[in-house]
């Protein structure tokens, strides 16, 4: 999977130039992992027991809502533009699963998110986090912006460094992920992602802390 993912970048030139030290993009590389997070999949891991960790969120706002258990539950969660963030996915689904073993084995501990976002809307503000960050997007579009941390990248990710954010000057970047499109970033990058078009985005976020200097021999 991770092989495919990086399109014709070589493992080697992944963890020469980008791992821990840049963002990296291709479009159209993860088209074979779509169907590992569809309806279907997230039907399964909303009713899963025991339940994957569900954050509901809307707006940059963690909202105190119970999590739901069924895609209609979800729908009216939706109408309010309200969306998901749903933690340590790997253990309700077995793709999920497979992607989390193959990251483990390569990378290093893994956990995988998945991301649910009614259009137009997003999840969290700008943020950052302590781990590198392998995003699939596999439904909608969602529009990414990401830059370099200057000013907090020795603190862990947390609320109050989140603040510091008002201070930063590195250049904006962005990329607008459409089905099979895959994005890396690195640990302590700001992002945040806004779903775009007139439809939901489904996503997949693997959370990988690599061994080492980087990705082991394939």
């Amino acid at each position: 999977m991770l092989g495919d993912w990086l399109g014709e970048t070589s493992h080697d030139e992944f963890r020469a130039h980008y791992l821990g030290k840049a963002p990296f993009a291709r479009p159209g590389t993860a088209l074979a992992s779509v169907t590992r997070f569809d309806w279907r999949v997230l039907a399964r891991v909303l009713a899963a027991d025991p339940p994957a960790d569900v954050l509901v969120c809307a707006r940059g706002q963690l909202l105190p809502v119970p999590a739901p258990k069924t895609l209609v539950d979800l729908g009216a969660l939706f109408a309010a533009g309200i969306g998901l963030a749903m933690r340590h996915a790997e253990h309700c689904d077995p793709g999920l699963a497979e992607i989390h073993a193959e990251l483990e084995q390569l990378l290093g501990p893994s956990q995988v998110q998945l991301f649910v976002t009614p259009p137009g809307t997003h999840g969290f503000t700008w943020h950052y986090d302590d781990e590198d960050v392998f995003i699939v997007q596999t439904l909608g579009t969602k529009e990414y912006l990401f830059r370099e941390n200057t000013v907090a990248s020795t603190e862990p990710a947390r609320p109050a460094a989140f603040q510091h954010f008002t201070e930063e000057r590195s250049p904006i970047c962005a990329a607008t992920l459409v089905p099979g499109d895959f994005l890396y970033l690195p640990a302590r990058w700001w992002h945040m992602a806004e779903c775009g078009g007139a439809g939901p985005s489904l996503s997949i976020s693997v959370g990988v802390f690599p061994r080492g200097a980087g990705i082991a021999a394939m």
